[in-house]
């Protein structure tokens, strides 16, 4: 057997649920299969879905067919609480998520894909087989949703620690070739105020500092590896995008990234 083709989908929230699935939509449109991943955040999610037999087609659909509200609802009591000053742990239930999840996934993305989680109260981070639960860990942005229990301990968003979970630097060569699929900025400006805000903001602070750290490690020059982060889009952690206009805006993108390198 030849050596696999590793994605990393690194990034969070409904923008990278959306840009991730127009990336994946193209590279399946180029022939390109995927035989295993490493994600985080809500980059876990669509690897395990994807991984699952969630075409991107079937991805799409299941974006389009999904309101927000239905994969997490606010939290009134909690965010009342927060609003004045007290000390809670998250703000939204994404039970909608969880639920998604638990139907779809299969033995394959266990097999298949591996997730970062980051867990409490000492902020280590590890990587361990995609489930429902450990993906939603994985998703658990902090502040924004609940810590996940996993046995005796609780985890939060892979992305903490781990937003861009490559491969060791020994195991590179081990790939045929590894795409790493990277989320769009946004570009409509700042994130709400407030408790919200604030954790937002430290997700984006995270962002940026592990993407300029890809680049300045040189994975984009390595001749096995390609970097595909689509450019900056109105966008948010936690909404779709204006008539879910992204998905195209990264699968065009994406495909004009693999017609350059085929030529």
């Amino acid at each position: 057997m030849s050596n696999p083709v590793l994605a990393v989908i690194a990034g969070g929230g409904c923008r990278q649920i959306e840009a991730a699935t127009g990336m994946l939509q193209a590279l399946e449109a180029a022939g390109i299969r995927i035989d295993r991943y490493n994600a985080c955040s809500a980059g876990a999610c669509v690897a395990a879905l994807h991984a699952s037999g969630l075409s991107g087609a079937g991805l799409e659909k299941l974006i389009r067919n999904t309101p927000v509200e239905q994969l997490f609802r606010p939290c009134i009591g909690h965010q009342l609480l927060a609003l004045f000053g007290m000390r809670v742990d998250h703000l939204f239930d994404p039970a909608g998520m969880y639920g998604i999840l638990r139907r779809s996934l299969t033995t394959e993305a266990r097999r298949r894909v591996r997730v970062a989680v980051t867990r409490l109260p000492d902020y280590a981070p590890m990587m361990c087989d995609a489930t429902a639960v450990t993906v939603m860990a994985s998703a658990a942005i902090p502040q924004v949703f609940e810590p996940v229990k996993i046995g005796p301990d609780h985890f939060v968003d892979g992305g903490v620690k781990n937003l861009v979970p490559t491969p060791r630097i020994g195991e590179i060569a081990d790939y045929r070739h590894i795409y790493i699929l990277l989320c769009n900025d946004d570009v409509t400006g700042a994130p709400p105020r407030g408790r919200l805000g604030r954790a937002l903001s430290a997700a984006f602070a995270t962002m940026d500092r592990e993407v300029t750290q890809l680049y300045e490690s040189g994975w984009h020059l390595l001749p096995n590896v390609t970097v595909i982060q689509p450019p900056p889009f109105p966008s948010s952690l936690l909404d779709w995008s204006d008539g879910y206009r992204l998905i195209a805006h990264a699968r065009e993108y994406a495909a004009e990234i693999i017609r350059r390198e085929k030529a």
